[in-house]
């Protein structure tokens, strides 16, 4: 089941190494948008938790069973179907600890039918549709295991 919420709390969790170590943490996305998008259009930012920054070009993003990288995703030629979950993977040694934590992840579009052009047609910047939609998807989530 998909939550109402950008940032899912469902998918939230430490991730594990072959010898069984914590060497990350995960959690599921879906765009605030009221169709699906292609992944050339997505431009994906910074992600924080509790105040730690995480690099947008750290992160890997799993989508259908296949890791990414941001870079890659400039070119990944998919259509990203509605309300469809995408997996944000960050690697930190020992993961996070149990509780609460406070995510953030930094989220844009480029339309082609809108007027405004992106400002940085390398994909660096959020997209022309962050104005109407936002750039900061936040939630609060609980990390159980």
């Amino acid at each position: 089941m998909v939550e109402y919420h950008s940032i899912q709390q469902r998918g939230f969790h430490n991730t594990y190494d072959e010898n069984g170590n914590i060497n990350g943490f995960e959690f599921r996305f879906v765009p605030n948008y009221y169709k699906g998008l292609w992944f050339t259009q997505c431009r994906f930012g910074n992600v924080t938790v509790d105040d730690e920054v995480f690099d947008r070009d750290s992160l890997i993003f799993e989508y259908n069973g296949l890791e990414y990288t941001r870079e890659e995703m400039f070119d990944l030629n998919k259509y990203w179907q509605f309300r469809t979950p995408l997996t944000v993977k960050i690697r930190r040694a020992g993961g996070l600890p149990i509780g609460y934590h406070n995510v953030q992840m930094e989220f844009g579009w480029v339309l082609n039918y809108n007027g405004a052009l992106e400002a940085e047609p390398d994909g660096s910047g959020l997209g022309n549709m962050a104005h109407m939609f936002g750039t900061h998807n936040e939630r609060r989530m609980l990390l159980c295991r």
